[in-house]
């Protein structure tokens, strides 16, 4: 039975540069780069009492004028990703969870989200899937099947999704014991395994 003081799922969401606010943040950096320098110059050049137009030219115009187009598109795009990242804030941010363990169930994001019961869950495990000759991909899979009639092939265990951070970039894949733990506040009765390199 879970317990009763338990309010807060366990919640997993993407994170990395595959989010729009990190690259909201990193265009942000690089604009405020752009005018660091714009402004250095400016003022190292009017110290020293020289001209402004020729290194403002050789740093903005030098490659075809690539740095001036970026420069000029970049603040576009930063407004555009500032008015998603709004619209993501109102909205439900549904696709960004990888993963939620609660009081109901297993919710597995990704690209076929399901969310699973308790009471069709038999296990949860980690495996890993040869997915190339030299290729091993982590995933997670709910077992609906009862662990003395597993069939040979993983797939056939019960939906999986690939382990939450392990397709993004800079991210942190989530750790195991996280897992377990979060699984034994919830839903003491099910056991949690990591059966490593399984090949189907």
């Amino acid at each position: 039975m879970p317990s009763a003081q338990i309010t807060e799922p366990f919640v997993v969401k993407r994170h990395g540069l595959g989010t729009t606010k990190t690259a909201l943040a990193l265009g942000t950096v690089v604009f405020g780069l752009m005018v660091a320098l714009t402004l250095a110059i400016v003022v190292v050049q009017a110290i020293r009492g020289a001209s402004i137009r020729e290194p403002l030219e050789a740093v903005w115009l030098g490659w075809g004028g690539t740095p001036l187009i970026f420069a000029v598109g970049l603040p576009i795009l930063l407004v555009v990703g500032a008015i998603t990242a709004l619209e993501e804030r109102r909205e439900d941010d549904v696709d960004d969870v990888l993963l939620t363990v609660d009081d109901a169930g297993i919710y597995l994001g990704g690209e076929q989200p399901r969310t699973i019961p308790w009471d069709e869950v038999r296990g949860v495990c980690r495996v890993e899937r040869q997915e190339s000759e030299e290729m091993w991909e982590p995933r997670l899979v709910v077992m609906l099947v009862d662990e003395d009639a597993l069939p040979r092939s993983t797939k056939a265990w019960g939906p999986s999704c690939p382990w939450p951070g392990t397709h993004e970039i800079l991210a942190r894949s989530l750790p195991y014991d996280d897992l377990v733990t979060a699984i034994a506040q919830r839903a003491p009765h099910i056991n949690v395994t990591n059966r490593g390199r399984v090949e189907d």
